[in-house]
């Protein structure tokens, strides 16, 4: 599987989802343009309603989650700096750090866990995220969001959860990640869809950030929260691009060893993989180098378009950009607790 134009096109016609980095939008969000957002993610359901209840002043919150298999990877950090972004703008955000995820559909010790749930809580930290202006919890002890997923779990079936698989399954299967969706993977599930959809039964309308590659976790607490009666239009979703791996991979995967760069590497490693990028991809979607450069918080929709035509001119100034994306990435993962 390839994240490239052709896939981000099968989802949205697929799944009818409206377009956002492959079509004109009209609706900026949070003081972000439509060219901003391009920059940020590539398609999304509901979140140009979500747009005109924030503008309206309505009850609105953001919310995003990671997992925690290990230290951050390049997809990860952006994930969560995404998140700071959207904060800093004005909007309430949610970071849920995914222990009981990681203890459930992994099997990660719990000690462990709880060790890497400490760690993700001070980097998030450390990357500006306002805890006293959000939101930044763990799964372990909110019972309340754990009651939620109870009640969800009637409006739910194996079928539900069986489709909404990742579009990824079969390249974890492949690396031995998993070999089927077992119960705790559907526990872990059901949990994240409780995280959406127990902020929607606080009466808020909600805009979930996830991977393009999650985005049927979305339209699977959509579904349940519909079938319980619940403002289902409300809970909405927009999707980020793919970053590529290394070594052919369609993504960088904390699950995946040597398919990108984390957190837990030193600094001349991180330096040496990104200095060896050849960055030859013909897309800009493959290019591994231009998609993190584009994660940025600071780089807004024009500075994308300007190091995107250097990229494909080969100018020097591609090379001064791809050299400072480095040093950034450097200093951004130096926020890791060792």
């Amino acid at each position: 599987m390839k994240f490239d134009t052709a896939y981000y096109e099968s989802v949205i016609d697929q799944h009818r989802y409206e377009r956002l980095g492959l079509g004109t939008i009209d609706f900026g969000l949070a003081g972000m343009s439509p060219g901003d957002l391009r920059t940020k993610w590539v398609c999304h359901t509901g979140a140009r309603q979500f747009a005109e209840a924030v503008a309206a002043e309505q009850p609105a919150i953001v919310t995003t989650g990671v997992g925690l298999g290990g230290p951050p990877h390049a997809g990860t950090l952006f994930q969560l700096l995404r998140a700071v972004k959207l904060q800093q703008s004005g909007l309430d955000v949610q970071i849920v750090l995914g222990d009981l995820d990681s203890y459930n559909a992994r099997r990660t010790p719990l000690d462990s866990v709880r060790k890497l749930a400490d760690q993700y809580e001070e980097f998030v930290l450390r990357l500006g995220f306002d805890a006293e202006r959000g939101v930044l919890r763990r799964q372990e002890g909110e019972t309340d969001v754990m009651a939620t997923a109870f009640l969800l779990s009637r409006h739910l079936d194996d079928d539900d959860f069986h489709w909404a698989e990742e579009d990824l399954a079969g390249l974890y299967r492949n690396h031995g990640v998993f070999d089927h969706l077992n119960y705790g993977m559907k526990q872990a599930t059901l949990l994240m869809a409780a995280d959406f959809v127990h902020l929607l039964r606080e009466g808020r309308h909600v805009l979930v950030s996830l991977g393009v590659d999650e985005h049927k976790y979305v339209v699977l607490a959509r579904r349940g929260a519909e079938r319980w009666g619940l403002p289902a239009e409300r809970l909405a979703g927009i999707y980020t691009k793919m970053i590529p791996g290394f070594g052919g991979l369609p993504k960088m995967s904390k699950s995946i060893p040597g398919s990108g760069i984390d957190a837990s590497m030193c600094t001349e490693d991180i330096r040496a993989l990104l200095r060896a990028d050849t960055d030859t991809a013909p897309t800009d979607d493959g290019s591994a180098l231009l998609q993190m450069y584009a994660c940025l918080p600071e780089v807004d929709g024009r500075e994308y378009d300007r190091a995107s035509a250097a990229r494909r001119d080969g100018s020097p100034e591609w090379r001064t950009v791809r050299e400072q994306l480095v040093e950034r990435l450097i200093s951004l993962f130096s926020h890791w607790p060792k």
